[in-house]
């Protein structure tokens, strides 16, 4: 089998992060009691709070908060910072998961700009920086595309959030594992990332990394989900600081587990062998689909990483898709549940065929899969 669809989720884990999550299973409900496992548990909560803190350059682990994945950890934010009769500031290449939650404010009078997150460095720094004037509430963008190699400039966009007193919020679902990420470096107020895509970890857990800016905005505003925390119970709302305030219930404990184990393989491999492997594998296969009959390459003006994605001449690519995991291949055809980004490039009427590497992926799959594919292609038309 040959697996081209990491932007969905990562495959296969390592053989330690499945092994990670098994010993969390066995371990009791962290906060929620004083006896070993569940004391055990917590150890292990915070220890992976600490570590993620550590990685990825956020102020402290309690500035570390753990949801069900990226898109609750991007709806927590958006919703809670966005005031009645605010403005947010969008790319428009965005996921559903940002674009979704924006579109659920405007019934609460909240106005939606867009600056334009696809081409050159210098014309998304053009077209944030006019946006940037109305002086959002909060700016929401990805570091990468998740249906095109498009490549934001982060640090430079959030460096102009920052000059302008706006808080920032980097959606990091295709960057996080193949790329190195700091909050502080960016400068960014947040980061959110799955543990389940370039993280190896398993679904079931997202985190959002915060500055102490946004850190301080959180804890004072209105929590939207309440319940058990497993401190200051006899309080009747949830306790005032992060990262409890929104951590309501109970944790996906070998999740997190797992998504700690995921980040240790990665930091063994090193981030310079992870992006030029994947780096050498879309410009191989960039390279053979160009010349394969029937392929209509998409997304041309894209600069940066990220997956590949074309079209074909076909009527159907569904059953092309169909065609191709029957052979072994597994790709992803469709819109990626991002078609403001498919608008915005230009493909949004049919969306594209994506393939989308990991590290486990190798060369002598990608000349398999464009074989397998001209074959089919061959055969459908």
């Amino acid at each position: 089998m040959i697996y081209f669809d990491n932007a969905a989720t990562s495959l296969p884990k390592p053989a330690a992060v499945l092994k990670a999550a098994n010993r969390a299973a066995g371990l009791g409900n962290p906060g929620r009691g004083g006896h070993l496992l569940a004391m055990e548990a917590s150890r292990l909560l915070y220890g992976t709070r600490a570590h993620l803190a550590l990685h990825f350059g956020a102020p402290s682990p309690e500035s570390v908060c753990f949801f069900s994945g990226a898109t609750e950890a991007l709806n927590r934010v958006i919703k809670s910072i966005v005031p009645v009769g605010g403005r947010v500031l969008l790319s428009d290449m965005e996921h559903n998961a940002v674009r979704r939650p924006a579109l659920a404010l405007k019934k609460k009078g909240v106005t939606i700009d867009y600056f334009h997150g696809y081409g050159t460095k210098e014309e998304i720094l053009s077209s944030f920086t006019q946006r940037l004037e109305q002086r959002p509430d909060l700016a929401v963008f990805l570091h990468t595309s998740n249906i095109c190699p498009q490549t934001l400039p982060v640090g430079e966009l959030c460096a102009l959030c920052r000059e302008k007193g706006v808080l920032s919020l980097v959606d990091c679902a295709q960057a996080g594992g193949h790329l190195p990420l700091s909050l502080k470096d960016l400068q960014a107020d947040g980061m959110v990332l799955p543990g389940h895509k370039g993280l190896l970890g398993l679904q079931g857990v997202g985190v959002l990394l915060c500055s102490e800016r946004l850190k301080e905005a959180l804890e004072q505003v209105e929590t939207l989900v309440e319940g058990g925390s497993g401190s200051f119970s006899l309080e009747e709302g949830m306790p005032t600081l992060l990262p409890e305030r929104l951590e309501a219930g109970t944790l996906p404990l070998p999740a997190i587990a797992a998504l700690s184990a995921g980040v240790a393989y990665i930091e063994q491999r090193g981030y310079e062998e992870i992006g030029e492997r994947i780096s050498l594998l879309s410009a191989r296969l960039l390279e053979g689909v160009s010349v394969v009959e029937g392929v209509i390459p998409c997304a041309k003006r894209a600069q940066g990483r990220g997956p590949c994605l074309f079209d074909t001449v076909l009527e159907d690519n569904a059953r092309l898709a169909e065609r191709l995991s029957e052979e072994g291949v597994l790709v992803r055809e469709g819109l990626h549940c991002a078609p403001l980004a498919h608008k915005t490039v230009g493909s949004v009427q049919r969306g594209g065929i994506r393939v989308s590497f990991s590290m486990f992926n190798t060369p002598k799959q990608v000349d398999a899969f464009l074989c397998i594919l001209q074959r089919e292609l061959r055969a459908l038309r």
